[in-house]
């Protein structure tokens, strides 16, 4: 067992080496090692994991109880909507929270109290403060005062102990682990961080985004595309997810290692799933193509786009050139350079390289979007609970 003694200590208990739980770590470690492979090209599979990023930006915020629907949101997207909107801020506050996460952090960052401070400041930038907002009366510093949490039979540490209890944490996130207990760290890190509870609000967003930051530290590989914020993990099944925490916070080994097991299999089932967008065959045949036919039954597209989007879709690197439009039956240099201005107009399609005449299907911030998520939903990559609205915590 890693850790210390005292009450405000982070231990690691030592899990059965044989067990489910050492399985599912194994598997993980492989998939920590594993080179990046397969045959998208990243003109595709970067906007794939930029819905993604929606979609987890969005569950982070509504399992704390924001009641913006899925649809509501990629609406908004789509429009690109400038009214004010608290609930959308909140969201816009996570997009930045990750691109801070994703532009500050690497196998060498050291996680201190600067560092944790500064994320939750962006995190509750311009938000109303609790009672009746999702802001903080005290951005990037530590709460002044006592709290409990709402439907759970645990108190964190009162006010004069919570310094003690961070440092604590502070320590035990940048201590050097073994590896076999690394992957565990990440776990109990989770699980100690909401049991101390330390912004006076946020906190439940703030663990799910340090999780993002701890996986990249361990070498997860993330900006080329394997791992994106791992929250899905707990949105399709919240009542779980509060139990499990629950648990753990009698801090017996038995309970806190059950944690372990629930978050790391959620993981692994998270990454797994995201590796398959690396499959061209799979991305092109049960997302792509499907989107096409979705939006030409919307009649978001017209009969002659998609056969022009349905040829580019399904050449191998899936993009193409204005001049093979000769393929489909348009003729002539200015008629080609018309039917491809219009669908640059409309926002589908964009060139692979800046300032390119090689041209690219465009999926994100316009309205294929619409069709993106319902196919993702419809191949388990969706969590019902984004598109129903959830009662207010």
């Amino acid at each position: 067992m890693e850790g210390g003694s005292n009450m405000t200590s982070i231990s690691i208990p030592d899990p059965l080496w044989g067990s489910n739980l050492a399985n599912v770590i194994l598997d993980l470690e492989k998939l920590r090692t594993k080179r990046l492979g397969g045959d998208v090209p990243p003109y595709i599979f970067f906007q794939l994991k930029n819905i993604f990023h929606i979609l987890e930006t969005l569950g982070s915020a509504r399992i704390e109880g924001n009641n913006t629907t899925l649809a509501e949101y990629v609406e908004q997207i789509i429009e690109k909507s400038s009214q004010p909107d608290e609930a959308n801020d909140e969201i816009i506050n996570l997009e930045k929270a990750i691109e801070f996460i994703e532009d500050y952090t690497d196998e060498s960052t050291h996680f201190d109290r600067a560092f944790i401070s500064q994320l939750h400041q962006i995190l509750t930038k311009d938000l109303t403060p609790p009672p009746s907002g999702e802001g903080s009366l005290y951005p990037g510093e530590l709460r002044r005062h006592s709290v409990r949490i709402k439907s759970s039979g645990h108190t964190p540490p009162t006010y004069p102990e919570l310094q003690d209890y961070f440092d604590s944490f502070v320590q035990f996130i940048n201590s050097e682990h073994r590896e076999q207990y690394q992957l565990l760290m990440v776990a109990v890190a989770h699980h100690r961080f909401e049991y101390i509870h330390p912004f006076d609000n946020g906190n439940g967003r703030m663990g799910r985004l340090l999780n993002y930051a701890f996986l990249i530290k361990l070498g997860f590989k993330v900006k080329q595309g394997r791992i994106i914020n791992p929250s899905s993990v707990f949105y399709t099944d919240r009542d779980r997810y509060y139990e499990m925490l629950s648990k753990a916070d009698s801090l017996k080994d038995g309970d806190v290692l059950g944690w372990c097991e629930y978050f790391l299999l959620g993981l692994k089932n998270e990454i797994e799933k995201i590796d398959s967008l690396l499959d061209v065959k799979y991305v092109k045949s049960e997302i792509l193509l499907p989107v096409l036919k979705y939006a030409l039954d919307q009649q978001h597209i017209t009969q002659q786009e998609f056969n022009i989007l349905h040829y580019l879709i399904n050449k191998q690197d899936l993009s193409m050139k204005a001049e093979e439009l000769s393929l489909l039956g348009i003729e002539g240099s200015k008629e080609k350079s018309k039917v491809m201005g219009k669908l640059k107009d409309k926002n589908i399609i964009m060139s692979t390289t800046p300032n390119g005449r090689i041209y690219t299907l465009k999926f994100i911030n316009n309205y294929l979007l619409r069709g993106v998520m319902k196919v993702l939903e419809r191949n388990g990559f969706v969590s019902d609970f984004l598109n129903t609205a959830r009662v207010a915590k």
